[in-house]
């Protein structure tokens, strides 16, 4: 079989971006074909098909009439459909895997697969199909105003990066998805976590295209440590919806070490925060890290903690934590209680409480016996639920079901 994946991004941006790799290198071990079309980036780790891709271009460099012309694009490309049918006539796959495409490729890459006859799957990361804005939240704080179709409520809060401008473009480019059925080349809309997929069909999606298909994780390499470690880790993102302002408040009259494994736009703020309460003798910074950097911190760390404070879909830093035989100390939000199971595989709080995740922290690291058991609970569950071999046999026997299908006459 010969699935082409489709993809804002071809770096390792994000999880959505290491979950399409790993689907990928599941397929070729598998013996399938893979391919891959996207925009042309400065850091692509894929390149064969590359003169196909159009440039990313970056709306806020832009001036004028060219700002403009974006605006529209980022709503609907032709272009890039163009660009795409260039693709598909030469590389002919038989199966369209989409992760993200939004504000990129936009759905004129959905109207060429219709017009050529091939079915799609959509794995849905974030929550575009129901918020303009993707996140499901305003000015910092989870929203549900555009549930159910009212979307106008993005421009009205100005949620996208609190400008009108922005705001407007993207509720544009929702209710153009929505009104104009750009979605309705897609057979299935995979949801990672049962949390996504009950939030699609509460909007509206039909039950039998919206199906839970869980991340996973490739294991091979890895050798589980639990009850072991020097620190806790946080491996992710620094961008204001994932908590960290509340670690640190949290980690404030603590003196546990605690490595933060990341980059994004709270940096600054966050190493301004560790520097005024004296966090700096136990706080440590390491930047992005990926492959075997980001490998030896999850085999060093006593457990992982995941403050988000917003609705995490199925976060892969859980099942990274849970193939090193590490427990996860996680908010109680979103898709993080699917898979951190309190007492069991970790420790739940309320989400933006720093006081209970102080005392949550306290009482994990001073209950090492925990570290192992809990540890082992969550490796036995990554190969249990989570791992390659079982991922690429519902994908493989998923795209077979479409295939049959759509080939009946």
């Amino acid at each position: 079989m010969h699935v082409a994946f489709l993809n804002n991004y071809l770096s390792l941006r994000g999880g959505s971006e290491r979950v399409m790799f790993e689907e990928a290198s599941m397929l070729r071990h598998r013996g399938h074909q893979v391919s891959f079309f996207s925009r042309r980036g400065p850091k692509d780790v894929e390149h064969e098909h590359a003169r196909f891709y159009r440039p990313n271009v970056v709306i806020e460099e832009l001036r004028g009439w060219a700002k403009a012309r974006r605006a529209f694009q980022v709503v609907y490309n032709p272009a890039m459909g163009r660009a795409f049918r260039k693709f598909l006539r030469a590389v002919r796959p038989q199966m369209l895997h989409a992760h993200n495409i939004y504000g990129g490729l936009t759905t004129a890459v959905l109207d060429v697969a219709r017009a050529e006859g091939l079915p799609v799957v959509l794995t849905v990361h974030d929550y575009k199909l129901v918020c303009p804005s993707y996140r499901a939240l305003a000015h910092g704080q989870i929203c549900t105003a555009c549930q159910g179709g009212r979307f106008y409520h993005c421009v009205l809060r100005r949620c996208h990066k609190d400008s009108l401008v922005a705001s407007l473009v993207y509720t544009a480019e929702t209710y153009f998805t929505i009104w104009g059925r750009k979605y309705a080349p897609v057979s299935r809309f995979l949801c990672p976590s049962r949390f996504m997929r009950d939030m699609l069909l509460a909007n509206g999606y039909a039950p039998e295209r919206v199906l839970y298909v869980p991340n996973a994780i490739e294991t091979d390499g890895i050798v589980p440590a639990p009850g072991q470690g020097d620190y806790i880790l946080y491996s992710g993102r620094l961008s204001p919806e994932k908590g960290l302002l509340t670690l640190l408040r949290a980690m404030v009259g603590l003196p546990l070490p605690l490595r933060i494994a990341g980059d994004g736009p709270l940096r600054a703020e966050l190493e301004a925060f560790a520097d005024r309460h004296g966090l700096r003798d136990r706080v440590t910074f390491t930047g992005h890290l990926a492959g075997p950097d980001l490998a030896r911190q999850y085999r060093d760390a006593a457990f992982v903690v995941l403050p988000a404070e917003w609705h995490e879909n199925a976060p892969v830093a859980v099942l990274e934590a849970f193939a090193h035989g590490k427990p996860v100390v996680g908010s109680n939000l979103g898709g993080i209680p699917e898979l951190v199971e309190d007492g069991r595989t970790g420790r739940l709080f309320p989400a933006g409480d720093a006081a209970a995740l102080r005392e949550c922290l306290a009482a994990t690291w001073n209950d090492r016996a925990a570290w192992g058991d809990m540890g082992s609970a969550g490796q036995r569950r990554v190969v249990a639920e989570f791992s390659a071999e079982r991922h690429a046999d519902a994908l493989l026997e998923l795209y077979g079901q479409i295939l049959r299908k759509t080939s009946t006459p």
